[in-house]
């Protein structure tokens, strides 16, 4: 389905990080790579008892396996919804997934009636985020789809102007499920984003048997969840391994990932070969740290967050250090999402914000191939389960 694509002034700048991708995810390709092998110093002694592993293993097994759908709300009528229409606008186009799910967001309204409906591209930021609100505001929006978590608080006057405007706006996967709904907005849908540090954690630990590591946080700290993901972290080697292993980070906005990421990450390691996990709070990082670990002849493996299909694909090769990939399937969010946005367009009450969220999955090199299945391994029982529940929508 085609799409009215409107973009930010800055997206001219968007084919540079882009093209920066896709030239690193060559080199990663190519590039000599350490053996991976022995995640900790051999001659360490555990730190994490057996039984403790036994059940960090048991948790990661669990994680792996396809999720089921089940639905978060009752059944209404989306029969109000013709002829509205919504602005969608994600964290950042240079994100695949969350560009893709904006851009399913509006094919979803478009298929219940909203049939002028469009997608706002742009490289990130506030500066940006504010362009897209005005946008909604001034040619009069029923409704704006912030995907991926744009922080609400960073467009407060923007968040006023709309409600004022009779605008609803959802913030589709903005903050961990352990967060308070922000009262800035009509409804959210939440994540998993600490739950999936939290199996980063105990894969690195159980890839050490139990040995001490040190591991590096790389946050964008401009997107809520990622300080709380970095406390997970922090917290989780605390809890499991005490003093014995150091946890350390390093803060780069998303724009600056082409030009910054690899260096930074570069630096950490030459200042501490002891790092053996780094935990990426976007898996769009991941172009961008590999090759940083792969020329530092370091044995550290990336455990990220998101689930995008071009890095969990990554897995498949032996060659990449990758350990875990755990998130949800931006489709899968997207209907999340869209049904939390029709519900209140239609005049209902909101699901939840700690109800309202799309399930994950943990991937790792064992199973990275099952993304090549039907909805990039998540299946496609969500279409019809969310399709159920809307009323009165028309066929497809």
């Amino acid at each position: 389905m085609a799409h009215r694509v409107i973009r930010s002034p800055r997206s001219r700048r968007l084919a540079l990080p882009v093209a920066a991708a896709a030239l690193v995810l060559t080199t990663v390709a190519c590039a000599p790579t350490s053996s991976n092998e022995g995640a900790a110093d051999s001659g360490a002694e555990a730190v994490v008892s057996d039984e403790t592993l036994d059940q960090l293993r048991a948790d990661v097994e669990e994680a792996m396996a396809v999720p089921e759908f089940e639905p978060q709300g009752e059944a209404f009528s989306v029969a109000p919804l013709a002829g509205k229409k919504i602005l969608s606008m994600p964290v950042s186009s240079q994100l695949e997934g969350c560009d893709r799910m904006a851009r399913t967001v509006v094919d979803i309204a478009k298929s219940v009636g909203m049939t002028d409906s469009t997608y706002f591209q742009n490289d990130g930021g506030p500066q940006a985020w504010v362009q897209g609100m005005n946008l909604a505001i001034n040619q009069g929006y029923d409704g704006v789809a912030l995907v991926c978590g744009i922080d609400p608080a960073a467009l407060a006057p923007q968040m006023e102007a709309a409600k004022a405007a009779g605008i609803q706006v959802v913030d589709m996967h903005l903050s961990d499920v352990s967060e308070p709904p922000s009262d800035l907005i009509a409804g959210q849908t939440n994540g998993q984003f600490n739950r999936s540090m939290e199996l980063g954690v105990a894969q690195a630990l159980v890839e050490s048997e139990g040995r001490p590591i040190d591991a590096l946080v790389i946050t964008s700290n401009e997107n809520p969840p990622s300080i709380g993901m970095e406390q997970t972290v922090k917290d989780q080697f605390a809890e499991l391994c005490g003093d014995d292993c150091g946890v350390e980070s390093i803060n780069i906005p998303i724009p600056d990932y082409a030009t910054e990421l690899t260096s930074a990450v570069s630096s950490a390691l030459v200042a501490n070969p002891d790092i053996r996990a780094v935990f990426t709070v976007f898996d769009a990082q991941t172009p961008f740290v590999l090759p940083a670990i792969q020329s530092s002849n370091v044995d550290a493996k990336t455990y990220a967050f998101g689930a995008d299909r071009t890095f969990v694909a990554l897995m498949t090769d032996p060659e990449n250090p990758m350990g875990t990939d755990m998130g949800p399937n931006f489709d899968w969010m997207a209907y999340t999402g869209a049904d939390q946005l029709f519900r209140v367009l239609a005049g209902q009450q909101p699901i939840p914000s700690d109800e309202a969220f799309s399930p994950y999955r943990l991937w790792t090199p064992e199973n990275a191939e099952e993304v090549n299945g039907p909805n990039d391994g998540f299946g496609d029982a969500y279409v019809e389960g969310y399709r159920s529940l809307w009323l009165d929508a028309p066929a497809v």
